[in-house]
This record gives structure tokens, sequence and C-alpha cells, in this order.
């Protein structure tokens, strides 16, 4: 009788989490921010993480297109403070 079942359910379920991610002004547009963004999901990931939530201003248009667009982040809700 073997115990070792890899059910779902025994593996944890770990979110990975981003917030206040700023490039200088004079270095944006040169790909730093994507590849912060990259590197940091990269770790996640390493870390057993198996989504990554980011957070960022709504008023912010240039990172929200950078998340959604160029690195595939899903906008799920907004937070009201």
């Amino acid at each position: 009788n073997n115990n070792n079942n890899n059910n779902d359910s025994d593996v944890p379920n770990y979110t990975g989490y981003m917030a206040m991610l700023a490039v200088d002004t004079s270095y944006r547009r040169s790909g730093i921010g994507s590849a912060l963004v990259r590197r940091a999901v990269r770790r996640m990931r390493q870390m057993g993480c198996s989504s990554v939530t980011l957070e960022t201003e709504v008023t912010n248009k240039a990172a929200m297109k950078l998340y959604e667009e160029r690195l595939g982040f899903v906008r799920e809700e907004f937070l009201a403070r």
C-alpha cells in the first residue's frame, strides 16, 4: 500500500507579492523594469510560488501597460483605501 499520493492539496499554494517597484525617470524605457519584474517572478517560482500578486497605483498607466501587455499580468481587482 503506497501512501505517497501527490494530490494538489498536498502541495502548498504560495503567492508572491510585489509592490512599489520603481525605476528612476532617467532610466525608464530601457528595459530595467521588465528585467526586474522577470527576475523577481523567476525567483518567486524557484521558491515555490504558483502565482504572483503585483500592486500598482491605478493612475500609473505606464506601469499598468507594462505589467499587462508586456509581462502578461492579469488585472483582477482594485483595492480601495
